[in-house]
């Protein structure tokens, strides 16, 4: 099973993006993703179906407390600008499309309790970490595709983050990486 995670690097008030921390200690390969449209389309349209099975990409939550499973990838896009100074919204992703689509990966019931660690979540919000989501199940339909919401370090270690993510992936039937130490890293912020 080929595995890609992505991650973003800083925006706005959030100088170390906590998923740059975690992505490397995941051990599949990674991508870190500039914060702004242009570079996740860029990373969308480049992505070879070929070269992955399941896609989890990873979001800063500035006010999180948990692991955030992020169910659904709704078809909304704020007025919010990006890094770069664009703004897309607000509005519809794609009009032509649905007005949600299901997270492919999080099909487990299991997902739905939650934890001290990990809540499940309808709303991925309507910024970049949405926008993501509902890119890749839209361009990836035959793939298993998830988004997670990760907490500041300050409210959860990465490590714990890292354990969490891994028990959650195992439970969708997510094998470990078969290597342990920093995986395999591409830089995605130039597009």
């Amino acid at each position: 099973m080929r595995v890609l995670v992505t991650a973003y690097g800083p925006f706005e008030q959030v100088t170390e993006n906590v998923t740059g921390l975690v992505a490397p200690l995941l051990g599949y390969p990674y991508e870190v993703i500039e914060v702004s449209y242009q570079a996740v389309d860029a990373y969308l349209d480049n992505l070879d179906p070929e070269s992955f099975d399941v896609l989890v990409s990873l979001g800063h939550d500035p006010r999180g407390e948990r692991v955030r499973i992020e169910t659904v990838g709704r078809n909304t896009i704020c007025d919010r600008a990006d890094v770069r100074g664009s703004v897309q919204g607000p509005g519809p992703i794609d009009p032509k499309l649905p007005g949600q689509l299901a997270a492919s990966l999080w099909q487990s019931p299991d997902l739905q309790q939650e934890t001290p660690q990990r809540c499940a979540s309808t709303d991925a919000g309507g910024y970049l970490c949405n926008y993501i989501l509902f890119g890749a199940l839209m361009r990836f339909p035959e793939k298993r595709i998830g988004f997670l919401h990760l907490p500041p370090k300050e409210k959860m270690a990465p490590e714990a983050q890292v354990a969490e993510i891994r028990e959650i992936l195992e439970i969708v039937g997510v094998e470990a990486p078969s290597r342990l130490g920093p995986a395999v890293h591409g830089d995605a912020s130039i597009a």
